[in-house]
């Protein structure tokens, strides 16, 4: 080989070392980010928009859980399949609110396990699907909108007379 290409070999890998090492891999980035998305008191849960005059983060969360029961509960007393059924149980249900304030439910647990009816937690799933898209939680810190899980208990008691 020539002296001139050893001379391109030698400037290429000069010039490829100090790209490499000079730029911040966006992988640590995230790795950084995601261990400081901590949640802190100040930090903001997800919310319906009649919740959000509230300005305790307790309250606003209450107020929410209220909305998810009325939602739920109103929607299930209009259920017929409900109807031919007596049912009384106390649910914990499993949400995930998403960056952009869909609601995905992930999973039932029933406090009584006779009454774990997937024919119930089908309609639960189904009205959760129908319920519109919320405010998404909000990490203050950073201004950004981010996914966030909860648990919703709920007593379900369904007696209907015929």
């Amino acid at each position: 080989m020539s002296i001139l290409k050893l001379n391109y070999i030698k400037y290429f890998l000069v010039f490829f070392l100090f790209i490499f090492f000079s730029c911040e891999l966006p992988i640590d980035k995230e790795i950084e980010k995601a261990e400081k998305l901590i949640w802190s008191s100040g930090d903001e849960y997800p919310t319906v928009p009649k919740c959000e005059n509230f300005v305790d983060a307790k309250k606003r969360f209450s107020c929410l859980h209220e909305y998810f029961n009325n939602y739920l509960i109103s929607n299930l007393k209009d259920n017929s399949y409900l109807k031919d059924l007596k049912f009384n149980d106390s649910l914990k249900i499993k949400i995930i609110v998403d960056k952009n304030g869909k609601i995905y439910p992930e999973g039932i647990d029933f406090k009584n396990s006779e009454n774990d009816n997937e024919k119930i937690k089908s309609i639960i799933y189904e009205l959760l699907d129908s319920i519109p898209n919320i405010i998404p939680a909000v990490k203050t810190d950073y201004g950004v909108k981010v996914k966030s899980q909860f648990i919703l208990p709920i007593i379900l008691n369904i007696e209907y007379e015929f």
